[in-house]
């Protein structure tokens, strides 16, 4: 884990050379004390690629600097339901349109329970990490009724937004 994060900041600190003028580029770091007291106050564990990324390499990061949309929000800026991140996310497989229709209770919440959005891509389509659940520390795509499963983990998903290479990425 500890190549790819070196990775990750090395082609995150290209990309912030390429759009800025300054001659040093600093990554700044989330203190791991605010992953901990995130933690014990919803009482979840987030995944340690997660951790590492926020807590050793950066607080976020700009993915797309002529974009205002589709960047990896800082850490205290992600998004989640409080009353749901409690609960498994427990969907088995991708949901399309048509599954919304076949689901008996009619409550779409579901698409937030255990998980937190890290990055907003415009027109209700998110990207999130699962933190309670089978799926737990994969990320998986919402687009209003519609819910994709990505079978990656958070570090793979990352290195493969800055390499271009996620499918839906601009």
């Amino acid at each position: 884990m500890e190549n790819q994060l070196e990775r990750i900041r090395s082609k995150l600190i290209e990309r912030l050379c390429k759009n800025s003028e300054d001659d040093e580029i600093r990554l700044n770091t989330l203190p791991v004390e605010k992953i901990t007291e995130f933690e014990n106050k919803y009482q979840i564990k987030l995944p340690q690629e997660i951790v590492d990324f926020y807590t050793k390499v950066s607080n976020g990061a700009v993915l797309y600097p002529d974009e205002n949309i589709c960047n990896l929000e800082p850490f205290e800026n992600c998004y989640f339901d409080e009353k749901l991140i409690h609960k498994d996310f427990n969907i088995e497989n991708d949901v399309t349109y048509d599954d919304y229709d076949a689901i008996e209770n009619k409550d779409y919440s579901f698409e937030r329970f255990g998980n937190i959005i890290l990055m907003d891509l415009g027109c209700a389509m998110t990207y999130n990490i699962v933190v309670k659940g089978k799926h737990y520390g994969e990320i998986i795509g919402v687009l209003e009724m519609w819910l994709e499963i990505t079978d990656m983990n958070f570090l793979d998903w990352l290195e493969g937004c800055l390499d271009g290479t996620v499918e839906y990425m601009l």
